[in-house]
């Protein structure tokens, strides 16, 4: 902000739309950083006079291209300069009005419908397109690290192991990715293949994280979280997007993006292209260290204003991977295949709007996965067909009501594996879900939601979930909630049928077919406060307790010599506090940090057992800066500290492997030119050391995580 000239420079377009129209969509909200409006002092009255007056006054210049429904509240889009007219104030009373109060974030992933972020009774965080930029992530799973309560390993060049509140590894079954709305959950293993999707760091929006269940919103797996990545809406990058990119290793990212946007129809088409050499050391005698990783992803997407209610969306994508899994020693002595993956999917999302308070969503989505991991007993491919009805509606002022119903059916084909990977070469089941949650304004400053759920999946039959939150508003910038939650994690019918020989057939891992569900019951304390309009505070308390959990357990043959089972055989706490905090010391500089302590009882009734997960870090921390001494210069920095963990071995399934705790320091510097069309960025990752572990997993080798230096660039074509 150009102090001197009394000049407001808008931010980068930042449209506002509608609530009505466009922001009431779960999991595919409109895609620019949000201004809006609300009473928050004199300081926003005098902000919204000096906007008023300059406009009256022929004063301010503001070029928009609304849509159609758009305009409620106050919109400030595709602005250049704003010139504000003379009202009398001193510089230093102009000086200390900051648009950027302004804003209040909003989230769609805790109830399907908008929300303010500070009246979510929910430990929830959400990282935006900027926190993105600046932390100089080259995955989704890396700019994670930036939340709290979130354990994120690189296992290797496009793979990681992402969680929240525990059970911490390659394949987490208790954490619920979306994508838009769209779950990318695997139907045979569980948990989601990161580097295997078509996800594309320059279409997204903003990622919103739940830490803790789920259920009530989205069923079955939503255990211990919730992640939503959220796409941008195509208005917001008319053009042509082209950036490039690369490093260590040999490692590079080229994308191309070209969005239009013609009367009632939106539309972006993207694709990119990444490559690398893979992590530096890894492996054991068993077998050497091969990451060598390609990806390429293409991906549409739509949006038409199909008339003054209703909203059509449609989005589809590709992805086709050459190497990235590393094949385990596990696999078997001289047994070589080269890994790969190939991901497709289509969504479609019709919105019905009959008011601010009555919103209808119907959302249909097809997912295709088929991988091989190097292992020629693990080759499979599965297709998920879903649809999903949710309706939010206000009955009175003080309820807001939103229900729904989700069904999905998986197929799984296992023909391609050698010899196999099932008892049978086909398996199917579907799910469906029934849920309704009420969030009740009782008082002024007090609400109660509760929430109720069941599901009946074919194999594991009916399972409840459940929510009740207290929240209370201490102050204006201050408030607390209490909670209590049931979840569950339905096991998936691939796993019921599981048959794979490891290690040259001396082994193999079998399971039960009438495995029970994995239920949580959780209990949750937070709180949230701003602090002297600069520091935003939140803290969370939780205790999770969890029952009839599956582990691997040994027993002697057959078939093969050793026969790991799968089956219910354990159950376990999970306990900590998370901690985080953001202080804008001023318009050029911004100090960040979370804390997190977590611990872990296990109890099982087999004396050896085998999860494939590591133990969660007992602490871990980061502190970042974000300094921006001119307009067009921006520099960052983030150190991360993660506690040691033990993490399964893949040389060694009977002995886990112990890793350091270890500290990781990120540095980039970014500077923009063209009136900020362009923008060239230099930067290193893991700083203080030349690699470390960060995890293990059975199903994929050894790999450490290297030093890297790199440096990308990036050009818009408006």
């Amino acid at each position: 902000m150009n102090r001197r000239t009394r000049t407001i420079k808008a931010p980068s377009p930042a449209p506002v739309r509608s609530t009505a129209r466009h922001e009431k969509q779960a999991g595919s909200m409109s895609a620019s950083s949000r201004r809006y409006v609300d009473r928050v002092g004199s300081r926003l009255s005098i902000a919204i006079t000096l906007v008023s007056a300059g406009v009256c006054a022929g004063q301010t210049h503001v070029e928009t291209d609304a849509r159609p429904g758009e305009g409620d509240g106050v919109l400030i889009q595709d602005a250049g300069s704003v010139t504000t007219p003379d009202l009398g104030l001193s510089e230093s009373e102009f000086e200390d009005i900051d648009l950027l109060e302004m804003e209040v974030a909003t989230v769609v992933t805790a109830s399907r419908r908008e929300q303010k972020i500070t009246a979510v009774p929910y430990a929830m965080s959400v990282t935006t397109k900027d926190d993105i930029r600046h932390c100089g992530a080259r995955s989704i799973p890396d700019a994670l690290r930036l939340v709290p309560g979130v354990d994120v390993a690189d296992l290797a060049h496009g793979a990681w192991a992402v969680s929240t509140r525990g059970f911490h590894g390659f394949l987490n079954r208790q954490l619920l990715v979306l994508v838009d709305g769209r779950q990318v959950f695997d139907s045979l293993f569980g948990g989601t293949l990161w580097g295997n999707w078509p996800l594309q760091l320059e279409d997204i929006e903003r990622i919103e994280v739940i830490r803790g269940p789920g259920g009530v919103t989205w069923g079955a797996n939503a255990v211990n979280g919730v992640i939503n990545i959220i796409t941008k809406d195509p208005a917001d990058q008319l053009g042509l997007t082209v950036s490039t990119g690369g490093g260590s290793r040999g490692t590079h990212t080229e994308h191309v993006g070209y969005a239009i946007q013609d009367g009632k129809l939106r539309l972006r088409l993207s694709g990119e292209y990444e490559a690398s050499d893979g992590f530096k050391t890894g492996g054991s005698f068993l077998r050497s260290l091969d990451d060598e990783y390609k990806a390429g992803r293409a991906s549409i997407h739509a949006v038409y204003d199909a008339g003054p209610n209703d909203i059509l969306t449609l989005s589809a994508g590709n992805s086709l991977v050459d190497g990235g899994l590393p094949p385990s020693p596990l696999s078997g002595i001289d047994v070589r295949r080269n890994s790969g993956s190939q991901a497709t999917f289509v969504l479609g999302k019709w919105t019905h709007i009959d008011s601010v308070d009555n919103l209808y969503e119907l959302t249909g989505y097809v997912n295709d996965f088929q991988v091989s991991p190097g292992a020629p007993a693990i080759d499979y491919r599965y297709q998920q067909f879903a649809l999903q009805f949710s309706h939010t509606f206000k009955p009175s002022d003080s309820h807001a009501i939103t229900w729904g119903i989700d069904t999905r059916a998986d197929l799984i084909d296992a023909t391609n594996s050698d010899p196999h990977l099932l008892s049978r070469d086909y398996v199917s089941t579907g799910i469906i879900g029934l849920y309704v949650q009420d969030e009740w304004r009782f008082a002024p400053r007090w609400a109660l939601d509760l929430g109720a759920r069941m599901d009946y999946e074919f194999y594991g039959g009916f399972q409840p979930s459940a929510r009740a939150a207290l929240s209370h508003e201490l102050s204006d910038n201050a408030s607390v909630y209490a909670a209590v939650s049931r979840a569950f994690q339905m096991p998936t019918a691939g796993l019921r049928f599981v048959d794979i020989p490891i290690l040259n057939g001396l082994a193999h891992v079998t399971a039960d077919q009438d495995v029970d569900a994995e239920t949580l019951i959780a209990y949750e304390l937070g709180h949230r406060a701003k602090w002297f309009d600069r520091l935003d505070t939140n803290l969370s308390l939780f205790w999770n307790s969890y029952d009839e959990l599956t582990t691997l357990s040994p027993a002697l043959g057959p078939p093969g010599l050793v026969r790991m089972h799968f089956g219910n055989r354990a159950s376990a706490a999970v306990y900590g506090v998370e901690l985080d905090a953001t202080l804008r010391v001023s318009n050029q500089l911004t100090l960040l940090g979370h804390y997190t302590y977590q611990q872990m009882d296990w109890s099982s009734s087999s004396p050896f057992h085998e999860k494939d997960l590591m133990s969660p870090p007992r602490h871990k921390f980061m502190v970042g800066a974000r300094y921006s001494p001119t307009d067009d210069l921006h520099l960052s920095s983030h150190l991360f500290f993660v506690d040691a963990v033990k993490a399964p071995n893949p040389a060694n399934p009977f002995l886990p492997r112990h890793v350091a705790p270890y500290f990781s320091l990120n540095l980039l510097a970014e500077y923009e030119l063209w009136d900020d069309r362009a923008a060239i960025a230099v930067g290193v990752r893991n700083l203080l050391d030349d690699s470390h572990y960060e995890g293990g997993t059975l199903f994929i080798n050894d790999a450490e995580v290297p030093r890297t230096v790199f440096a990308r660039l990036r050009i818009s074509f408006p």
